[in-house]
């Protein structure tokens, strides 16, 4: 028997699903074929092997877990993934369940974006039989203990004689009768940029997260970054030199330091890019809900977050394993031996190099000199050193 070119039999592959081999393929993921219940099977498939993956290098205790949901595709998504996994194991799957429970933890942003609300995130909760706690980004105005010390470390981590600066005193030393929701909207019209306004909220959103697991007494809090988002952050993270505390805050696992030590952060969804969570959710019916942004509608240049997301989604576009590889590179970074003990930043508890002060002293000029001319006070670029790489 005459066999055809194989030209031809690849071609004739190539119109089937990847998995099956037998399903017309609908959706296209890395050059790869796969069927609408292929796909959907190899995102569940995929989402427990991270979860594994993490479980093996964290200590082997029962947790319960708290799922941090937006209301965003990629939360949404997570959400139902880990509902139906902790609904298998207790179904008896599992000789002993892994985690003790799943629990939804949720910031209402409303008093910045308004378009939505809390009950809708509660509702994606409710539909699937999970309880919702929910923290208002205002709540850091008025949490007791925790006020005057995210206050207090904004104003001294701000370079003196900035408008900032003087705005960060007025609220540490403000008037308290001020409503929580105006001295929080007062905070973020100090910002001059959408960059640190971005910043900001995302600041005081895993501070609110991290309470919020810690009184559910959940060990394990699940966020939802998406591996476009990782590759995002970081090209943004490193641009802004904070390479020295990368691992931690885009690592696949992670605990979080300071008041909030003794809860664990994983990232499951790294593995994911928009296009497959997008697919998931549609062939799944899972709800989500669209929270606007400070860049929403804006520009690619609106911020540094927004530029660096524009420029990876543009690479995997037209290279798609840019996403993937990125990502692995993300998940080889290891924290240098002194990062955990070294001093931390009283705004994000991130670890702060050493040599970082010393270097932003040398490169910045707050005050002129009453002798010298504006003109001649200069830094010149050739004597500032920066401070050791993170990649050394």
């Amino acid at each position: 028997m005459e066999l055809p070119p194989k030209g031809r039999v690849e071609g004739a592959r190539s119109k089937l699903c990847l998995k099956c081999k037998t399903a017309k393929p609908s959706i296209t993921i890395r050059r790869s074929l796969y069927c609408k219940d292929c796909f959907v099977r190899a995102s569940v498939s995929k989402f427990r092997s991270a979860l594994s993956k993490s479980r093996k290098r964290m200590p082997a205790s029962r947790a319960q877990v708290m799922v941090a949901l937006s209301g965003g595709a990629t939360s949404s998504a997570m959400l139902q993934l880990m509902a139906d996994y902790q609904r298998m194991e207790l179904k008896g799957f599992a000789a002993e369940p892994t985690y003790t429970g799943v629990v939804v933890g949720h910031v209402d942003e409303s008093a910045l974006f308004s378009g939505y609300s809390d009950s809708q995130i509660c509702d994606i909760a409710t539909a699937i039989e999970v309880e919702c706690h929910v923290a208002r980004l205002e709540d850091v105005f008025t949490l007791e203990g925790d006020q005057a010390a995210l206050l207090e470390l904004v104003h001294a981590t701000i370079a003196p004689g900035t408008t900032r600066d003087q705005f960060c005193v007025q609220l540490t030393r403000g008037d308290v009768s001020t409503p929580a929701r105006e001295q929080l909207r007062a905070l973020f019209a100090g910002l001059g940029s959408a960059t640190d306004r971005e910043d900001m909220l995302d600041i005081i959103k895993s501070f609110l997260l991290a309470r919020l697991a810690r009184q559910a007494q959940c060990g394990l809090l699940l966020l939802g970054d998406s591996g476009t988002r990782i590759a995002s952050k970081l090209v943004s993270l490193t641009s802004r030199g904070r390479g020295f505390s990368l691992p931690l805050e885009a690592g696949a696992e992670a605990p979080f330091l300071g008041s909030s030590s003794g809860v664990t952060v994983y990232r499951p969804m790294r593995d994911f890019i928009m296009k497959e969570i997008a697919f998931f959710n549609l062939w799944t019916a899972q709800p989500s809900v669209v929270v606007p942004t400070f860049t929403t509608g804006a520009p690619e240049t609106a911020s540094i977050d927004r530029l660096t997301e524009a420029f990876v989604v543009g690479l995997d576009r037209d290279f798609c394993s840019t996403v993937s590889t990125v990502c692995r590179t993300v998940q080889k970074l290891e924290l240098r031996p002194d990062a955990l003990t070294a001093a931390q930043c009283i705004i994000c508890s991130m670890p702060a190099e050493a040599s970082a002060q010393a270097w932003r002293n040398r490169l910045t000029v707050n005050v002129a000199p009453k002798d010298q001319p504006l003109e001649q006070v200069a830094v010149s670029s050739a004597d500032v050193q920066p401070p050791q790489s993170t990649f050394d």
